[in-house]
């Protein structure tokens, strides 16, 4: 029986490579995609799920690429025919804050090619000190790309951070893949 929010207990985690976005992991629950990492190898992938995306007692982490085939496909399509990912690919953001989904969502409904910036963002939450808690939330995005952070960039219209060791170039690549000019 699948009790509505009663924390999942299972995991499907894949592999995605793309010429764009090289290796990446991802991981779903039965409500939607809840992860998507740039890590280098599956155990280290497999250390980030259990301890901060499970939240049962007896978690279970499956590999598992018909189960993650939907968002694999989403990628592929954006990677590979500069779709945009759709609104209602099912996400799980249940390990964030109600705040944090807020926000999240927001930078969901970002159309491809477009950009904002975390000041923008903070007005649209009705809350226009916020600029820095936006980017705090986006920098702990759990699900790049699939949530757009990328596009989100700062009013004087440099980048802003992206995650991890070459995120930079990951976000100017992004940009540019969806016909963003930059400076």
């Amino acid at each position: 029986m699948n009790i509505p929010n009663a924390p999942t207990r299972t995991v499907f985690y894949a592999e995605y490579i793309s010429d764009l976005l090289g290796q990446i992991w991802l991981a779903a629950t039965d409500k939607g995609i809840c992860s998507i990492r740039f890590d280098e190898d599956s155990a280290s992938f497999i250390a980030y799920l259990a301890t901060r995306v499970i939240t049962s007692e007896a978690p279970s982490i499956v590999h598992s690429p018909v189960e993650t085939r939907p968002y694999s496909d989403a990628l592929d399509d954006y990677c590979e025919e500069k779709i945009q990912i759709q609104a209602d690919l099912p996400v799980d953001l249940h390990q964030m804050t109600e705040f944090q989904q807020q926000i999240l969502q927001i930078v969901r409904q970002l159309p491809m090619g477009a950009t904002t910036t975390y000041g923008d963002i903070s007005d649209q939450i009705e809350n226009p000190n916020a600029s820095r808690a936006v980017g705090q939330v986006l920098r702990r995005n759990p699900i790049p790309i699939i949530i757009p952070c990328h596009r989100v960039i700062s009013s004087d219209g440099t980048l802003g951070g992206y995650g991890g060791a070459i995120g930079s170039e990951r976000k100017i690549a992004l940009l540019k893949h969806e016909g963003v000019i930059l400076a």
